[in-house]
């Protein structure tokens, strides 16, 4: 009997042994995934393409296979990466035996599908918009080899340019400087530096932006003040993967150098986004042509996101940017500026379990302040101005069936000035602030048939309360998408430009205006495109009229110029713009843009100042390849009609004198080879540069003329 049992129990301890071992080698087991990867149109193989799987990975050969090792048994996610202009893919797959995946990539000239935020404030797709965007995407940052966030919106936003001035960028789109523009990171507000409403775009590092959302004439209803001519919201990059980073640096004419570092993480719960720059120059002074300053910026941001669960989403952000400007050699001057840049905001959103609603609340602090450095005493540090800008919003979009969605909420906005000079003989404090409610509903009519209404309520600490609604209108049939909108435009005068009272360095005085009236407005437009494959073309006419427009004028007494602000009767701006896009021999892309732009001061019947009539922007981009190995080179240019100056000035008899000037035309062009070499997860891209090849200069152009450029980028994932 004992034997028995002993061999009943020694059978059970082998068979027990046998599927352990067996569970075992099930759990260490390891396959093949292997596959070939090909371009959609041509059918060719595609090297270079790094396929993965959480922590493995393979990159295709020259005949486009790949093999990644070792995969364990089970349910894995497969997923490739490669060149800019290519859509990348993901598939999971579940792994019991070597595993054949085939891929087939579609390089892609217009993006259909990319998700827009800016014109209804919730996600859409590019195509499904009711609200006319463009997109300026990172692949054409990176094919262009733009190094700022200003030369990004030239390449791509016809008749933009900037004009010489001491307060930072000064832009005009559509013949309406920054006053009318409206600039935000992540929905968000840049506050603007000084009276004309210019924001340093240098403090947005160009290698961070995920892409560029640009809508044409007044949003008001959504957004406010200041969205009268145009909204351009950047959005940023978020890290896709588990760890990435890199670094670049970059080398043009006058000692132009870019340094800039950046580390990512995502996980599960949590991601991270860092990155800090540096960006010099030696400046320019160009004989009959255009002058820039000496100058020396540094700059950081960093991003966290926190994912408690699936319906809880909390972002937290933070922003510096110091920009300090040079004086000339040999010059009298005794001091220079410098200025810095300070933000921080956190958002949250919250998405409702019945999956109707979805909360947002969010709070942002913007800190501009600027000092004089007093050279001769040590370069200590005197105050010159502080601005300060508080914005807090509540949210909610609910979706109560597919065809319906309404966007409503609250927003406070506060802003306080402290200057030492600019307001007075006095250090004085000026503020304002608002109070908005606004709501949006978009109604699917049918399939093909969609309606978008909104409204705004805001008071005004200063001019009490004011109404902007807005309706537009989509309709697609076949190849074809019109679009068609109305809205009302509103612009709440500046501190400086209620307030100044100024003595600019002995040259002239700027005196600002308590008594001045906002400025309202209707815009309206309508858009016809047409996609078929890869060819797109659309057209835009606009008509946009603003009352109470605010201008300065000059007066000059006994020799001294004086410049005042006032309202004039209204200005009216009427236009169209026309994009083209399309691919040809399968690898080259052309891009082009034309804008015709009549702004006129209907007090005076001249142009807006600096207005141009004509311009356009046009690159033809081959994204090639070299031994099978991907390359981009861009050929582009920007072209304007004079810029147009007519002002009317008032001499010491009181008389009007009505002065007419205009600059060159402005006509830019330029060449970028752009060549990475990627190492397994190890990318190096090379950038090479010329631009301005045929040497414009003007003085109302900020540009010194040819130039090159080499850049390298060290990137990791």
């Amino acid at each position: 009997m004992k034997n028995i049992t002993r061999h009943i129990l020694s059978y059970i301890l082998i068979i027990t042994l046998m599927a352990n071992y067996s569970e075992v080698k099930a759990q260490t087991a390891t396959y093949k995934i292997y596959g070939t990867i090909t371009d959609s149109l041509t059918k060719e193989p595609l090297p270079g393409v790094y396929v993965t799987t959480g922590k493995l990975g393979a990159q295709s050969d020259y005949n486009g296979n790949y093999v990644i090792e070792n995969v364990p048994m089970g349910e894995v996610k497969v997923s490739t990466m490669y060149y800019y202009t290519y859509s990348n893919k993901s598939t999971t797959i579940n792994v019991n035996s070597d595993t054949k995946l085939d891929f087939i990539l579609e390089e892609k000239a217009i993006k259909l599908n990319e998700i827009v935020v800016t014109g209804t404030r919730t996600e859409k797709r590019l195509s499904e918009t009711p609200i006319l965007t463009n997109v300026i995407s990172k692949t054409s940052i990176v094919q262009s080899g733009s190094t700022s966030t200003l030369e990004t919106l030239q390449d791509n936003i016809p008749g933009m340019f900037t004009s010489p001035n001491a307060m930072g960028n000064n832009l005009k789109i559509r013949g309406l400087n920054s006053r009318y523009i409206l600039f935000l990171v992540d929905g968000e507000r840049l506050i603007s530096e000084g009276a004309g409403g210019n924001v340093n775009l240098d403090q947005i590092d160009p290698s961070t932006i995920e892409r560029i959302e640009v809508i044409n004439g007044s949003s008001s209803a959504l957004y406010g003040s200041n969205a009268v001519g145009a909204i351009i919201n950047i959005i940023t990059k978020e890290p896709v993967h588990k760890f990435e980073g890199g670094a670049e640096a970059s080398y043009s004419n006058y000692n132009t150098q870019t340094a800039r570092a950046n580390i990512g993480i995502n996980q599960k719960r949590y991601s991270i986004s860092a990155n800090g720059f540096r960006n010099s120059s030696d400046g320019f002074n160009i004989e009959d042509g255009a002058y820039a300053a000496k100058y020396q910026d540094y700059g950081a941001n960093l991003k966290l996101t926190l994912k408690p669960n699936e319906n809880l989403n909390l972002n937290f952000t933070g922003r510096y940017f110091q920009h300090e400007t040079f004086n000339m050699e040999n010059t009298m001057a005794t001091t220079h500026p410098i200025n810095h840049s300070l933000s921080g905001g956190f958002n949250g959103s919250y998405k409702f379990p019945n999956q109707k609603n979805v909360l947002n609340g969010s709070i942002n602090y913007n800190r501009y302040f600027d000092y004089n450095v007093l050279e001769l005493q040590d370069n200590e540090l005197m105050t010159d101005n502080i601005i300060d800008y508080l914005s807090a919003r509540v949210v909610d979009t609910w979706n109560p069936n597919e065809r319906f969605e309404v966007v409503g909420g609250i927003e406070y906005n506060y802003e306080s000035t402290y200057a030492t000079k600019t307001l007075g003989s006095t250090p004085t404090t000026k503020s304002v602030n608002d109070m908005n409610v606004f709501a949006q509903a978009e109604y699917e009519l049918t399939d093909n048939f969609d309606a978008v209404a909104g409204l705004r309520y805001t008071h005004h600490s200063e001019y009490g309360a004011a109404v902007t609604p807005k309706i537009a209108l989509m309709y697609e049939i076949g190849n074809f998408k019109f679009r068609g909108g109305v809205g009302s435009a509103y612009r709440s005068p500046s501190i400086k430009e209620l307030y100044y009272d100024f003595d600019h360095q002995g040259m002239f005085w700027v005196y600002g205006n308590p008594d001045l009236r906002p400025e309202k407005g209707l815009h309206s437009s309508l858009s016809m495109e047409y996609i078929k494959g890869f060819f797109n073309f659309s057209l835009s006419p606009y008509y946009n009229n603003i009352n109470n427009k605010i201008t300065q004028f000059s007066v000059i007494q006994d020799g001294q110029q004086s410049l005042y602000y006032k309202n004039v009767s209204s200005a009216t701006l009427k236009g169209f713009d026309a994009n083209i896009s399309f691919k040809v021999l399968k690898q080259v892309i052309i891009n082009g843009n034309y804008s015709f732009c009549d702004a006129i001061d209907n007090s005076t019947g001249l142009q807006l100042e600096e207005n141009v009539k004509h311009s356009g922007t046009i690159s033809l981009t081959w994204n090639g390849k070299i031994h099978r190995s991907p390359f981009s080179l861009q050929f582009a240019g920007r072209l304007t009609s004079p810029k147009l100056y007519g002002t009317i000035e008032t001499d010491d008899n009181g008389n009007e004198l009505t002065i007419y000037e205009e600059s060159k035309s402005y006509n830019i062009w330029k060449i970028a080879l752009v060549k990475p070499f990627r190492i397994n997860k190890h990318t190096i891209e090379l950038t090479l540069k010329a631009d301005n090849i045929f040497g414009f200069t003007d003085e109302s152009y900020i540009n010194p003329g040819r130039q090159y450029l080499v850049g390298i980028k060290y990137m990791f994932k």
